[in-house]
């Protein structure tokens, strides 16, 4: 069933809705500005096609059942042989250089010509890591968040707060400095760098030592913005159960 849901969820991403929204993206002025807006267009984008497929199968048409969907992959991919665990990896690799490609407008020859192995990936992790856990980028983001009015809406305080988080992630510890991060890891700085860099590392996500090095970043980064992780663990859990 997972190579059919990856086959239709191609189909949505390169041919269906999903297509057209990701190309709307593309037509955008590329302003380093608008990165982290236009990134999280992309992933709805991404993200809705696979909703679609999977409600399409008896799933929530939500991000429940995307969660649910995930969860029973990992599990599948824990018990089945290496040849089917590459076949799959190498499907969701693809749809996901596709739509990087079609979104940011980067000709998919040079997605498929930038790659790292192991070994660099951990390093280029660790250094990510490092910088997101600095003073300064710690310090900017508890400072932001501190001066954020409180709606009397939870839900939206953490929105507003993640979404600090994420420009902070961007702007400060992938593009920030001279030269930025993405530069001294061999990418060309700005929105190019960034997403070629991201769809690189997508690829050694699942290591442990990789992530673990986010793991690790991105618990300190939550905790300078104020966001309760108590919270985030009760809302994970609540989804497991739904």
């Amino acid at each position: 069933m997972a190579f059919g849901i990856q086959s239709s969820t191609e189909l949505f991403v390169k041919h269906g809705v999903g297509m057209q929204k990701l190309k709307e993206i593309a037509k955008e002025d590329r302003d380093t500005n608008t990165l982290v807006h236009r990134w999280q267009r992309m992933m709805e984008a991404y993200l809705g096609s696979q909703v679609h497929v999977l409600a399409g199968l008896g799933y929530p048409p939500n991000e429940n059942g995307l969660y649910l969907y995930n969860q029973q992959v990992a599990m599948f991919m824990q018990n089945t042989d290496p040849d089917t665990q590459e076949k799959l990896r190498i499907g969701s690799r693809d749809i996901w250089r596709s739509v990087l490609s079609t979104a940011f407008d980067i000709p998919l020859t040079e997605i498929t010509q930038s790659e790292m192995n192991i070994v660099q990936a951990r390093d280029a992790m660790f250094r990510v890591s490092q910088k997101m856990q600095s003073n300064e980028i710690l310090d900017k983001i508890s400072n932001k968040c501190a001066t954020l009015e409180k709606t009397g809406n939870s839900a939206m305080d953490m929105a507003m707060k993640h979404q600090i988080v994420q420009d902070s992630l961007v702007h400060d510890v992938y593009l920030g400095g001279n030269p930025s991060l993405v530069q001294e890891l061999g990418f060309e700085n700005g929105e190019k760098g960034y997403v070629l860099m991201q769809c690189i590392m997508a690829e050694h996500q699942n290591d442990p030592l990789v992530a673990s090095y986010v793991g690790a970043g991105m618990m300190k980064v939550l905790v300078s913005a104020g966001i309760d992780m108590a919270e985030i663990e009760a809302a994970a859990k609540a989804m497991k159960g739904s």
